[in-house]
């Protein structure tokens, strides 16, 4: 049975604003592989190369955040671990409906210069 961690979790975006009605956070850091093996190598090796961190933000109901929006983007899970975004831009909204159902949105965010 779910114990319901992630309620009570929050968004916070551009400056501090609640973002909306959470259905779900994704919050992802990655680093690019990069090959560095030779000719003379057995086996393909690679190497850790630059930091990717993006975030995906379900919603119920719509939102006025728009793709090249940016600010500084803030999760706190409800266990009180936090994870932060400082300059990050909506990169994608992805609002969706159907019959009997409620509107929900989703947005993509990326780590921005």
């Amino acid at each position: 049975m779910a114990n319901k961690g992630f309620n009570g979790s929050a968004v916070t975006w551009p400056s501090g604003s609640a973002i909306g009605q959470l259905r779900g956070i994704s919050f992802n850091e990655t680093a690019a592989e990069v090959l560095v093996s030779g000719s003379t190598h057995a086996q393909h090796a690679v190497v850790a190369g630059i930091r990717k961190v993006s975030a995906t933000i379900d919603l119920v109901g719509g939102t006025t955040v728009m793709p090249q929006d940016v600010g500084t983007l803030a999760l706190t899970w409800f266990d009180g671990k936090t994870a932060t975004i400082g300059t990050a831009v909506c990169i994608g909204t992805d609002v969706k409906g159907s019959m009997d159902g409620e509107i929900t949105t989703s947005l993509k965010f990326a780590k921005s210069t």
